[in-house]
């Protein structure tokens, strides 16, 4: 046992005080004042004073030494304090150094009273013993002292602690020589502190022929095979051979008893003396640590062949040692297959899930899921063979059974690599990894359906589990490697797989779930239901008490994996050695069953990238009919089904639809304005509105008018279907936008009153048209950018995939996938036409006159008179005040730019105000706002203008306000398409 220094300080010693001096002043000061006194008054009676001076100085030397007297009393009193204090600060230390060290290496009495089961096979300086009790080194330094005998019987009782364990190492060897037959007796007391601090597993019992040893035959480690480390216990007789260097090398652990010390071999690097039954001495040490004597420990026989009994029991309980023999240190599941098949052929039952993994004490060890489970715990730390026991598991079940019975869903969250070869087995039915987190959360959610479907099965053939059906379905063993890492990435999958736990039996599902640390991951509501228990090696004994009952998986051996033990409710823990598996194994098995029908598997695949018609056809076949417009299919894994997507505009409300450039929205509004068309009970009036800025308007105010006016009922449903709503509203002047947004707001408002419903589609959620989600109670989220838009648009980082197909979408929570274009989609509805007035003055307002002027005259063959550079006058003479007309020669068609229309106001009023024949209308060609606004002296708001189709408006002279396009040179045609 080592100590650790530490260092304490002295209480400083008290000093004497100086010797007091004599009081000079005290005594000269008197005889100075009676003198001074005298000489001014001249009385005699001054001459008293000088009688006090011897008086004052008698008394100040009285007065010091008393003084220091006290001072001094008040010291060693103080520093006999501080020294109790030490004293009790140091008997704390010693006593506490001495509890832990007697904890380490307890005692061979408290051993064999049980006093120490919590260390027993301890793997932490195993191989050091105690001898017995004596002075031991405290490494506690008194600091402070003056000199060197200061508080010399302090310091040295400080350094020094009584009744500690005098421990030594076994790895150098341990001599003990002395009169039998006390060193007998010390030397059962060593070796009962060995058996008890290393486990049967990792260490064997090497005795020497003779008497008086018979009683350590019934230790445990007698038993074991030759390990790597071994106690060799050797008595020294006239008739005993020397130990060789072969039996005394390393690893074994040698403890030699002598009558002589010359009698013992070599390899002893500690040699104890026992004098008597209260005096040992410590004559020998590797550290070369001068000679101790000590109180030895010394145990009877009768007391150590009691503990060898109980040891051997306590290490049978936990599966470390049998009566049948050694554990192998490997076997291959193929000849461990070989030699259980021709052992017992029909070992496994029909009904059971019986298989062999291993090798045991006692032979091959069978595991049935089905009767010691019904689920099953794995536990082990890393590198102890966790994922081969679970290989060779599935392999050996696969072997005992065919793909009709038995069918296994593997889950590796450790990228899939291990049960890679298991995939090509036909039991297999899936194996999921956490390399796809998607497609193992939509299979791990499937489980709960499968669950429904079993239950379905067995309600109707009115069974009570899976065994009594005529046609049994294969029961479905789910493998989960790396547990705690799936609970991770899913954690609400825990009370699914609790559900399991509780309902698999009846229902032939049942679970293997691998874990590191299953105690800290299995909460007991799952627990109670996984009766059969597998550990390997763990790093301490609380999980291996957690898990199979005993401290024995904490002792395996770390350099030999797959060794573990298996515990159940119904049998004492067996000590087992996997079986490897290699990838031949898993394909000589798979070879043995194939050609035989793919077994059904418990969760449907992932929804097509390309959904037609037909497969609409076919799911809505399934089932009832569902109501509203079909576009698509809905993935609902949880209900092991696909249902088709339907939008019913009177339970569904207005339709938002949010996704990127690409992502299918427009191809989702040619098909519902395709699938609202066909004929139906209920005619609907469908218009589908691409994302036009001209159209887009026209659609807004036209359905607004219809509503106002009170022409749009309930009684004729009608579908506005708006394409790239918020594209079209960033290319608006922002007049025109402010006005679009109040009319859109107002038909998502007041439009399901009058029977009007709204499919809006956006490639990103804005500001733009305030409330516009909260206005559309369905939303439809496709294929966004990023997370960040698809968490704007309202839905969930949970349900955003960055790999979403176009026309795969998110609804209600719930992945869709939308039809596929078809090859002719429905074209966008045509605009009316209108022409240009054809008769009266056109007045043209043109941001380039001169270029419009000769458009005008080579289209419409009369002559164009240009404002720029007209004076007043020449410009009031275009008009014939008495007659009333205003194009005698020929059509009137004046064309200018608002500044110069402005400059002839008088014109454009009488034009605009004639009475007699027609009235002049107002063209604006390539104007804003603030142009027309500027001539027309009117608030109204134009409709927009789409750039480059030659668009213009026209303010009729009944102040009617349209859109039009300027006839082409060439082409002669002055129609053009017009909405107001």
């Amino acid at each position: 046992m080592s100590t650790v220094d530490e260092n304490l300080s002295l209480p400083p010693a008290s000093t004497a005080p100086p010797p007091a001096g004599f009081p000079l002043l005290a005594t000269v000061a008197p005889l100075a004042a009676a003198g001074l006194i005298w000489s001014i008054t001249g009385s005699a009676f001054a001459l008293i004073f000088a009688v006090l001076s011897p008086l004052i100085a008698v008394a100040s030397m009285v007065d010091a030494r008393r003084t220091g007297r006290k001072r001094r009393r008040t010291e060693t009193a103080a520093q006999a304090e501080a020294v109790t204090v030490l004293r009790l600060a140091i008997t704390e230390r010693q006593a506490r150094w001495r509890e832990s060290a007697w904890q380490q290496t307890p005692s061979a009495r408290d051993i064999v009273l049980g006093r120490a089961a919590a260390a027993r096979w301890r793997q932490t300086d195993a191989t050091l013993v105690t001898l017995g009790c004596g002075p031991a080194p405290s490494g506690i330094r008194l600091g402070g002292a003056t000199s060197p005998n200061d508080h010399r019987e302090l310091r040295d009782w400080a350094a020094t602690i009584k009744d500690a364990p005098i421990v030594v190492d076994l790895m150098h060897g341990l001599g003990i020589v002395g009169a039998a037959p006390l060193p007998e007796a010390l030397a059962r007391a060593v070796l009962v502190q060995l058996c008890f601090a290393l486990p049967p597993t990792d260490v064997g019992l090497d005795l020497d022929p003779g008497p008086g040893w018979e009683w350590a035959a019934a230790f445990p480690h007698d038993d074991v095979s030759p390990a790597a480390r071994c106690i060799v216990l050797h008595q020294a007789t006239a008739g005993t051979p020397a130990r060789t260097a072969r039996d005394l090398g390393q690893g074994r652990l040698l403890v030699a008893v002598a009558t002589r010390l010359d009698d013992l071999p070599p390899g002893c690097g500690t040699v104890v003396r026992v004098i008597g039954p209260g005096r040992a001495q410590l004559i020998r040490s590797p550290n070369r640590a001068p000679a101790i004597d000590f109180f030895p420990e010394l145990l009877t026989r009768a007391a150590a062949a009691d503990f060898a009994v109980a040891l051997a029991r306590q290490a049978r309980d936990a599966g470390l040692v049998t009566s049948a023999g050694a554990i192998p240190v490997g076997v291959t599941l193929t000849d461990l297959l070989a030699v259980t098949a021709a052992a017992d052929p029909s070992s496994v039952t029909p009904t059971g899930l019986g298989c062999v993994i291993g090798v045991g004490p006692a032979g091959p060890v069978h595991i049935d899921l089905v009767r010691a489970g019904p689920h099953a715990i794995v536990g082990g730390t890393t590198g102890s063979g966790k994922s081969e026991l679970l290989t060779t598991w599935v392999a050996s079940l696969a072997a005992a059974h065919s793909a009709d019975q038995v069918n296994f869903l593997l889950v590796d969250f450790k990228g899939g690599a291990a049960f890679a070869p298991l995939g090509r087995l036909p039991h297999c039915v899936g194996l999921i990894t956490d390399l796809d987190s998607q497609t193992a959360a939509r299979a791990l959610a499937s489980l709960g359906a499968e669950l429904r479907f079993r239950e379905r099965i067995l309600s109707t053939a009115g069974a009570r589990d899976l065994t009594e059906l005529e046609h049994p379905l294969p029961r479905l063993v789910i493998v989960v490697d790396e547990f705690a890492t799936m609970l991770g990435a899913f954690p609400e999958l825990h009370a699914l797989f609790v559900d399991i736990a509780a309902r698999g039996r009846s229902l032939g599902v049942h679970l293997i779930l691998c874990t590191q640390r299953p105690a800290g991951v299995v909460r007991d509501a799952l627990m109670a239901n996984c009766s059969l228990h597998l550990s390997l090696r763990v790093n301490n004994r609380a999980d291996s008490q957690a898990l199979v009952g005993t401290d024995a998986a904490a002792t395996l051996d770390p350099n030999q994996p797959g060794r573990c033990v298996i515990a159940t409710d119904t049998a004492e823990p067996v000590l087992c050695q996997v079986a490897s598996t290699g990838e031949s194994d898993i394909l000589e098995i798979a070879a043995r069953f194939s050609g035989g029908t793919a077994p059904r598997r418990p969760w449907l695949d992932a929804l097509p990238t390309l959904v037609t018609e037909a497969d609409l056809r076919r799911i809505a076949g399934e089932g009832a009919p569902a109501p509203g417009y079909p576009l698509g299919l809905l993935d609902e894994p949880d209900s092991q089904r696909y249902r088709v997507f339907a939008y019913v505009p009177e339970l569904d409300g207005h339709l938002l639809v949010v996704g990127g450039s690409g992502s299918g929205k427009s191809t989702l509004l040619c098909h519902l304005a395709r699938v609202a068309e066909c004929p139906g009970d209920a005619p609907v009036a469908v218009e589908r509105v691409s994302a036009d800025v001209e159209a887009t308007w026209d659609a807004l105010e036209r359905v607004s008018a219809l509503i106002e006016s009170g022409q749009q009922t309930a009684a004729l449903p009608r579908l506005l279907l708006l394409d790239d709503f918020d594209s079209v509203l960033a290319r608006w002047q922002p007049d025109h936008r402010l006005a679009a947004a109040d009319l859109l707001t107002g038909l998502l408002r007041d439009g399901p009153a009058a029977g009007v419903h709204l499919v809006v589609a956006v490639q990103r959620l804005t500001s733009t048209v305030p409330g516009l989600a909260s206005l559309c109670p369905s939303t439809l989220l496709l294929k966004l950018p990023s997370v960040q838009d698809h968490l704007a648009a309202g839905g969930l980082s949970a349900n955003y995939h960055a790999t979403l197909p176009a026309g795969g979408g998110v609804w209600h929570n719930t992945r869709v996938q939308l039809l596929a274009p078809l090859p002719l989609q429905l074209t966008p509805l045509a605009r009316s036409t209108a022409q240009l007035p054809e008769h009266g003055p056109l007045l043209v307002v043109s941001s380039s006159p001169a270029r419009t002027a000769a458009r005008l005259r080579a289209v419409l063959g009369v002559p164009v008179v240009e404002l720029a550079g007209t004076t007043a006058p020449a410009a009031s003479a275009l008009i014939s005040v008495e007659t009333g007309q205003t194009d005698a020669p020929g059509r009137l068609v004046v064309v200018g730019d608002a500044e110069t229309w402005q400059a002839h106001w008088t014109l454009l009023t009488r034009l605009r105000g004639q009475t007699a024949g027609s009235r002049a209308s107002i063209v604006f060609d390539r104007c804003g706002l603030s142009d027309f606004r500027m001539v027309s002296h009117s608030r109204q708001l134009p409709p927009p203008l789409a750039p480059g189709r030659g668009r213009v408006w026209v303010l009729h002279p009944d102040g009617d306000l349209t859109r039009a396009i300027l006839p082409e040179p060439d082409g002669g045609q002055v129609s053009s398409q017009v909405s107001s």
